[in-house]
């Protein structure tokens, strides 16, 4: 990607899916940082150590799913609706808002990168309005609070050795024990 890169056939170089582990890896290598890591982020799932680390390497975290992907394939009975969050759809029906701006508009004021996933004309409007949706520091802190730290894709073993755990490809156990330097 790099040659890619220097030919000028792309703009950048991204990065998808990898952990604070994996990327400082790559960068062991590279002669180029990475631009964009493109993550599943939301407001279950905010990505609060892997957005510092980013920071301090100057990556723009990509937040895919920001929604929680309710129709997401391998979706649990027990999984829980992000915009079904109390929080949310207070500051919602408070904003005059849907569920779905907040999650946007509250990612965006965190400095993400957002796709929302939309297929129908309708939907994808409402998304853009959510760059419209302003959240106060109290709101912003309250959407914060809600964070569970709760991955929702989990189908990223299918192609893996049996046995191999979601925690062992997000190296869970090495990115909790990786102390950042600024």
């Amino acid at each position: 990607m790099e040659d890619v890169l220097g030919k000028g056939l792309t703009r950048a170089i991204g990065i998808s899916n990898l952990t604070i582990t994996k990327t400082e890896s790559l960068l062991k290598t590279a002669k180029i940082v990475p631009a964009v890591n493109q993550v599943e982020c939301h407001p279950y799932f905010q990505q609060k150590k892997l957005r510092e680390y980013c920071d301090t390497k100057g990556i723009l975290i990509e937040a895919y799913a920001p929604l929680g992907s309710p129709a997401r394939r391998g979706v649990e009975a027990t999984d829980p609706v992000v915009m079904d969050d109390p929080t949310i759809k207070e500051i919602a029906s408070k904003k005059g808002a849907t569920p779905a701006q907040i999650c946007i508009s509250f990612l965006l004021h965190r400095g993400f990168v957002v796709i929302p996933k939309s297929v129908t004309p309708h939907r994808i409007q409402e998304n853009f309005e959510a760059t419209k949706v302003s959240l106060t520091k109290d709101e912003v802190e309250a959407l914060v609070a809600v964070d569970k730290n709760l991955r929702l894709f989990k189908n990223f073993t299918l192609f893996l050795p049996k046995g191999t755990t979601i925690d062992e490809i997000f190296d869970v156990e090495a990115d909790e024990k990786f102390v950042i330097q600024s």
